[in-house]
């Protein structure tokens, strides 16, 4: 993700969603990695700013390093790794009990509250840095638009873009200015980033099976169908990616869907059955 005025990896902008109320009635139901994760590095107050970490939980952007509800300037709900809330520390604060908290700028660029600054807790289960700072033999790509690999650390030179749930092969970790990159096999750069990588080999789903009736989309928050598939048919789908919806809605969790030739269907179990 492009920090405006920072000097972190460029990547390519996600696309806005239309923040319209999905029309699937089913229940948010929050997804994990297949394996669990490690427990993410802490965050650590440093000189260094500014530097970039991302929220775990429901949390609030307040206008005093004293938290309360009167100066909260903007509410950012859980979401999925891909799309949680990032900010960029510039400097720490402490509130009148002693507390320690973040000074930050929110770069959320496709939110409403993007460019917004004021102050956020610092406690490492509510947010934790968004770059690795340690090697990892493979990283597998999570992000729903893939990973950019370029030729130079600075991550110019584009070559090639590698899709979700590519599996690449990890040389080094180098670092560029206040933030890191990967260092492949094959000579490329890719950005360390969690919303866009995760540690090792993961396998995610590859095909589906329809157990009633379903109804495929032309946008990942199912707001216009294309397509009706009867229950008799029980359709079974190729799965090319998977995304969620309202991913730029600070409000909104946001839905797993699944990414078939044509448009989108749900990810939920009660309407649809792994094949592979």
């Amino acid at each position: 993700l492009p920090l405006l005025g920072f000097a972190f990896g460029r990547q390519k902008p996600q696309q806005p969603d239309d923040s319209i109320t999905p029309a699937e009635p089913t229940p948010i139901v929050p997804t994990t990695p297949v394996k669990p994760e490690r427990p993410e590095t802490p965050v650590q107050p440093s000189n260094f700013y500014p530097f970039a970490v991302y929220g775990l939980k429901n949390m609030y952007l307040y206008s005093d390093p004293t938290f309360s509800k009167k100066n909260r300037i903007a509410s950012y709900r859980a979401k999925p790794r891909v799309y949680r809330p990032m900010w960029v520390v510039v400097g720490t604060a402490r509130s009148k009990a002693g507390r320690l908290r973040f000074k930050v700028k929110d770069v959320n660029h496709l939110s409403a509250t993007n460019g917004k600054t004021g102050y956020i807790t610092a406690r490492k289960d509510f947010v934790v840095p968004v770059y690795y700072q340690q090697v990892h033999k493979t990283v597998t790509v999570i992000n729903p638009r893939g990973v950019n690999a370029y030729t130079r650390k600075n991550l110019s030179g584009k070559v090639t873009n590698y899709k979700q749930g590519t599996i690449l092969h990890v040389k080094g970790i180098v670092r560029h200015h206040l933030t890191t990159r990967y260092e492949l096999t094959n000579g490329k750069f890719i950005t360390t980033n969690k919303k866009y990588v995760i540690y090792g080999k993961r396998t995610f789903v590859k095909a589906v099976r329809a157990k009633t009736a379903l109804n495929r989309y032309n946008n990942v928050n199912l707001t216009k169908r294309n397509k009706h598939y009867a229950k008799k048919l029980h359709k079974l789908f190729k799965v090319y990616r998977w995304d969620y919806s309202h991913g730029n809605s600070n409000r909104v969790h946001g839905t797993k869907r699944y990414r078939i030739s044509g448009g989108f269907i749900t990810a939920n179990p009660r309407y649809v059955s792994v094949v592979r």
